[in-house]
């Protein structure tokens, strides 16, 4: 008998998560209406279909391939996500994202320091004219930002 491994484990997970959605979408949203057209749950519906066939086909492909190899730079990105969320905490989520970006562009991707610098003035002026200037997304602040501001 084969082991059973993560190939296995994460579509059924994902399975289960979709056919949560679909139940939540058809029972508690609705789906379409007929004078009105599109319910709320017309699209989380469509969404958690499309992750259930998948999910569904991605389980069948994993009896096939060999056990999965996990190695350390594939965890890179896990680290830095984490590390930005945890830091979101402490200093907000725009120096967190900021910070992440220089770090992951100069060590990482050993970018020199004229090219870092310029991805990640663009990056903030996106960040900082689209969502916080223009659309005026509330970005969380962090304990240390609280504090100053009293």
């Amino acid at each position: 008998m084969k082991k059973i491994t993560s190939k296995q484990i994460i579509p059924v997970c994902t399975s289960l998560v979709a056919i949560v959605f679909i139940v939540l979408a058809i029972t508690e949203y609705g789906f379409w209406g007929g004078k009105k057209g599109p319910l709320p749950g017309f699209v989380p519906l469509i969404i958690a279909s499309a992750l259930l066939v998948a999910s569904i086909l991605s389980l069948l492909q994993s009896f096939k391939e060999e056990g999965p190899a996990y190695p350390a730079a594939n965890w890179m990105a896990v680290l830095g996500a984490a590390c930005v969320i945890g830091a979101t905490f402490i200093i907000g989520m725009i120096p967190s994202i900021a910070i992440y970006v220089v770090i992951w562009l100069k060590l990482y991707e050993k970018l020199s320091w004229k090219n870092t610098l310029l991805v990640w003035l663009v990056i903030m002026s996106i960040v900082l004219g689209v969502f916080v200037l223009w659309l005026g997304v509330p970005f969380p602040e962090g304990m240390l930002v609280e504090m100053i501001a009293g």
